[in-house]
């Protein structure tokens, strides 16, 4: 009987050893501060809310081993997600969203594409910045499949013209596109006629200048047929 109880003894020493080595693990690599990197559609609050969502991820080991063997999963717009220690109190998340250049609109849903035309996220939400493509035909619509258009030349129109559209910080509410490509931007009342050539830059330069003016006008812009040589501009009011 005494040596069965100096077994337990034992074993409780150690389990309370053991137990303590625990507490004092989780207190010692408890997380203080965090580094976010990488995010551009939601902030430092919403990227740590949404990532830092389980019960024990106050703690950097556990933290880190959790996101490099668990995928992220139903987080709207984000590819991958990195977790690096940086000190056992500090730790920072490195967020890789994803590539998008504009949002199609499909039974009430909004289809987010990247540069390929590949639908990358479905979602109710309306991203600030991203355009909203319009007059392109498609049917049959897969997450993570390409949009089956007719034309598939309007993708790299739409990847020109959005990095343009992104380098003079323009942010038309749509971009229309007509049965032989030719684009139409969209702000509020105004439109802006671009027509088919639009991989240059005198338009968008003029269009940046003209914006200001737009304010408050209902009409039509024509740029279409603009070069640097041209004195007089076409503003058509609506009737």
């Amino acid at each position: 009987m005494q040596g069965k109880r100096k077994k337990l003894i034992i074993l409780l020493v150690i389990a309370g050893i053991f137990l303590l080595g625990v507490l004092a693990l989780c207190h010692f690599f408890t997380i203080t501060e965090v580094e976010i990197e990488g995010n551009d559609r939601y902030s430092e609050e919403e990227i740590k809310e949404m990532v830092m969502n389980h019960k024990y991820d106050y703690n950097s080991l556990y933290f880190w081993w959790r996101i490099k063997n668990e995928e992220i999963k139903d987080i709207p717009f984000i590819d991958t997600v990195e977790v690096s220690i940086l000190s056992r109190n500090k730790v920072k998340i490195k967020v890789y969203e994803k590539d998008i250049v504009g949002y199609v609109r499909h039974l009430g849903y909004n289809l987010y594409f990247d540069k390929e035309g590949i639908v990358v996220e479905s979602s109710s939400q309306q991203i600030e910045g991203i355009p909203r493509i319009k007059g392109i035909v498609f049917d049959n619509v897969e997450l993570y499949k390409k949009l089956p258009v007719e034309e598939e030349d309007v993708f790299k129109k739409i990847l020109s013209l959005t990095k343009l559209l992104a380098k003079y910080e323009i942010a038309p509410d749509s971009i229309n596109f007509s049965k032989n490509l030719s684009v139409t931007l969209s702000f509020e009342d105004a439109n802006v006629l671009l027509g088919k050539d639009i991989e240059d830059d005198e338009k968008i330069v003029k269009l940046k200048q003209l914006l200001p003016d737009l304010e408050g006008m209902k009409g039509t812009l024509h740029l279409e047929n603009y070069n640097e040589d041209m004195k007089n501009i076409t503003f058509k009011k609506d009737q």
